[in-house]
């Protein structure tokens, strides 16, 4: 069980600094265009961030675990050489799943980083209208 929780949860500093940067682009973009004057805006824009960056890692995770095999494999089979073609998509898919087996869980960042944002973007909302 440890060793689930540290491989889903446990990544380098540097991987998280792409979905820190999403965030933070969002949250300000969000920002932007609403106005920084009104507490309510503040909480949009951190759970409207939270929930894309959460939704970007949910996306790497169906990538991840191979729903887009199929189109991978049509425009390999389209734009390379012959000798250099995949035999079936079933051969193709288990090379794909073998290198992206040795990259790690890198989807689980932008989950992380997007929850908290969510989180904070309701703190933020509770601390601001508490009787609500």
């Amino acid at each position: 069980m440890k060793k689930v929780l540290k491989r889903l949860f446990v990544h380098p500093a540097k991987a998280y600094i792409s979905p820190i940067v999403t965030c933070v682009l969002l949250v300000l973009l969000v920002l932007i265009l609403r106005g920084f004057s009104q507490t309510i805006n503040y909480v949009d824009a951190f759970t409207i961030a939270g929930a894309v960056t959460f939704l970007l890692g949910m996306l790497g995770m169906v990538w991840y675990f191979g729903a887009f095999d199929t189109f991978g494999y049509s425009f390999a089979a389209l734009f390379r050489d012959k000798d250099k073609r995949y035999g079936s998509l079933y051969d193709y898919s288990e090379a794909k799943k073998e290198k992206r087996s040795k990259r790690g869980l890198t989807f689980m960042t932008f989950m992380i980083v997007g929850l908290i944002a969510v989180c904070i973007g309701l703190l933020v909302g509770i601390g601001a209208y508490p009787n609500r």
